[in-house]
């Protein structure tokens, strides 16, 4: 079967090769293409099946429509959802997506930059590893659009986007004094992150307002050694007489709340426990757990726009954009 090209699609539409050039190109504004005629070219080329020439059109732009998309560990939910946003938000511009994943090793970092740097994407949007400062750095030196996602380097000027933690792990560690908990514990991600600093903050600034912070109650946990430590973790923190947990991250969560059942702790009865991140495991559980909600659709999405400005040449001030996280109460 014959390829559709522009010219079928726009003598169906009744139009010009270049109005449909500017429309699937999304610069009908460019061109003074009006919106019924627009709307028009992109529903034929739609029953049309028709695909562009992705070699074509990175000859004539200079583009490859390509972006990078990196992330810590795609196997996690947060990390997958966030992907499905930035992807099909960029994916509405035309453009395609490579993911890629750092589990969170800095060399691994390094590396998927170079090889996205060979295959000359036009833009970034990056998970940063807690010590890859000097990755970025070389691709703000030369220019390239990048925004960096739910954390960033508090040293760097670059656009970011990321969720307010420390204000989601003040409201949750007060919701817990509320239900009457005062040893209460944080399990984090050992190291220097942003965002686990900002929770950590969080927590610790509720805590200290009503006099209850111990900092023997605070544990950080390795990402790559996530199961042993948790275990070793929270058996100290039962010994410590704990009566609340907060757990930093949706992988720390369910592994917590495994070890809790696995060692016939209540939940809430003997513990309560807050977590960042809904889990469909919750679900299944005698007593709703209560969460964080991230908005990880609207943090996506603005990543997204962030690269796609900077990838047309808009004159932005880098900034780090943080939204809030929404409470979720589930018990009392």
């Amino acid at each position: 079967m014959r390829k559709v090209s522009i010219k079928d699609v726009a003598q169906r539409a009744g139009v010009s090769n270049a109005t449909v050039s500017l429309v699937l190109n999304g610069k009908e504004k460019d061109g003074r293409v009006g919106k019924e005629a627009a709307d028009r070219v992109r529903k034929i080329a739609a029953e049309m099946n028709y695909q562009p020439n992705a070699l074509a059109r990175s000859l004539q732009s200079g583009r490859t429509y390509i972006i990078g998309l990196i992330v810590a560990d795609i196997s996690n939910p947060f990390f997958s959802s966030l992907a499905y946003y930035v992807q099909d938000q960029i994916g509405r511009a035309g453009y395609s997506v490579i993911i890629m994943n750092t589990n969170e090793n800095d060399q691994n970092l390094e590396k998927i930059v170079e090889m996205l740097k060979n295959h000359q994407v036009d833009g970034y949007v990056i998970v940063p590893t807690e010590k890859g400062e000097k990755t970025i750095i070389k691709l703000q030196e030369l220019k390239r659009p990048l925004v960096l996602l739910d954390r960033n380097y508090t040293n760097l000027k670059t656009y970011a986007v990321m969720v307010d933690g420390s204000q989601a792990s003040f409201e949750a560690t007060s919701m817990l004094m509320e239900y009457g908990c005062k040893r209460i514990g944080l399990i984090s991600y050992e190291g220097f992150h942003s965002h686990m600093a900002e929770r950590r903050y969080g927590y610790m600034g509720a805590l200290q307002r009503a006099g209850f912070y111990k900092p023997e109650l605070e544990s950080y946990v390795r990402f790559n050694k996530l199961e042993e430590d948790i275990e070793r973790e929270i058996v100290r923190l039962i010994d410590k007489k704990v009566d609340g947990l907060l757990f930093a991250t949706n992988s720390i969560s369910l592994t917590g709340i495994k070890v809790l059942l696995k060692h016939q702790i209540k939940i809430p009865e003997m513990v309560r426990v807050v977590c960042f991140d809904k889990s469909e495991a919750f679900e299944f559980m005698s007593n709703p757990v209560p969460y964080i909600q991230q908005p990880i659709e609207t943090i996506g999405r603005k990543a997204a726009d962030l690269l796609l400005e900077q990838m047309e040449g808009k004159e932005l001030i880098p900034q780090t954009c943080r939204f809030p996280a929404t409470l979720v109460r589930r018990d009392r």
